[in-house]
């Protein structure tokens, strides 16, 4: 139904009316990882396909739409008011297939993008764990049963594992378990890391292409160091910063001076430390158009994935969806 519905609002030519009306109401489109593999389907709201991206940046080229920096966003604020179709792009996290499924398609547009980076994992350049786990319990459905010689038989009297029960072993064996728990993981269900290696599948980028991207254009901002936040309290989320502006900074030579909030969650008292670190602006996963009311610190960004049809990221980018949820919060209070 709602499909339908889009279909006939531009139709009737109310997108191209959408976007006039919120015309000085920008745009932060938020993007996340490339699928190499299946992984848009095991988590279509992290990874996109490099195909589906290329339509996305089609489109923008077809509406008309120029995306700017972070920086440009906040001098306009600065200035006072918005210039007509502002809109900005931002990767979350540090993917490292975005090299090859995302940046074709932004040079191929000449568009400007940020990439938010938790430099934890580009440090250490091995698959994600926790991800990687849950990767391989939801493709091969569980459970894992245990060798004799296994890494976990001392900890465990199981004689089979859930992906909760590997989880919690993890934890409490720590970090130093993590290579050699996925290691046996993967050889178990017949998946080959070496494979993944390559690709960069469920992997950060490593710290030279990092380098290389910023040199290249790619504007590299805060997403904290270990992708924590919120959870912590005031000292640990300011060493989460901290850590991760000084890699940022060795690896780019400049200074970040934007930040995403991982998850897009927050503590109302964070906001301080952000402002206290002079940070120009802050994002959160709020899917909506920006106003000249917001926050700096709590920018509101358009949620992109592979869960989105086109006409859908259309409704969101032309500011249909927008005026309709105004539309249903008015009626709302009304009633």
């Amino acid at each position: 139904m709602k499909i339908f519905i889009l279909l006939i609002f531009k139709w009737l030519g109310f997108f191209y009316l959408a976007k006039k009306i919120t015309a000085r109401r920008p745009r932060i489109l938020c993007y996340h990882g490339i699928s190499v593999d299946d992984e848009h389907l095991f988590s279509p709201g992290v990874f996109i396909r490099s195909s589906t991206f290329a339509r996305r940046m089609a489109l923008l080229a077809k509406w008309g739409y120029k995306p700017v920096s972070l920086d440009e966003l906040y001098r306009q604020n600065q200035a006072g008011q918005y210039k007509k179709n502002t809109l900005v792009i931002t990767i979350d996290d540090g993917w490292a297939a975005i090299e090859q499924g995302m940046l074709p398609a932004l040079k191929k547009h000449s568009f400007n993008a940020t990439l938010y980076l938790s430099s934890y994992f580009v440090i250490n350049q091995r698959p994600v764990f926790k991800l990687s786990c849950y990767y391989l319990f939801w493709k091969y459905q569980g459970p894992f049963t245990l060798a004799n010689n296994s890494c976990l038989k001392p900890y465990t009297t199981l004689p089979q594992l859930t992906i909760n029960d590997v989880l919690a072993l993890a934890t409490e064996l720590g970090s130093a378990f993590e290579q050699l728990i996925l290691t046996e993981l993967a050889a178990y269900f017949g998946e080959d890391l070496a494979s993944w290696l390559q690709s960069g599948k469920l992997m950060f980028l490593n710290p030279e292409k990092v380098t290389a991207l910023a040199a290249g254009g790619l504007a590299i901002e805060l997403h904290t160091h270990r992708h924590k936040f919120s959870e912590l309290d005031l000292t640990d989320a300011q060493t989460e910063l901290v850590n991760n502006q000084r890699y940022i900074t060795q690896l780019t030579g400049k200074k970040a001076q934007h930040f995403c909030f991982p998850r897009g969650e927050y503590q109302q008292q964070q906001l301080d430390l952000l402002a206290q670190q002079q940070l120009k602006t802050a994002t959160t996963t709020e899917n909506e158009l920006i106003s000249k009311y917001d926050n700096l610190l709590t920018l509101p960004r358009l949620i992109d994935s592979d869960k989105v049809s086109n006409l859908e990221f259309e409704a969101e980018l032309t500011g249909v969806m927008t005026l309709l949820r105004s539309a249903a919060s008015l009626l709302k209070r009304g009633g």
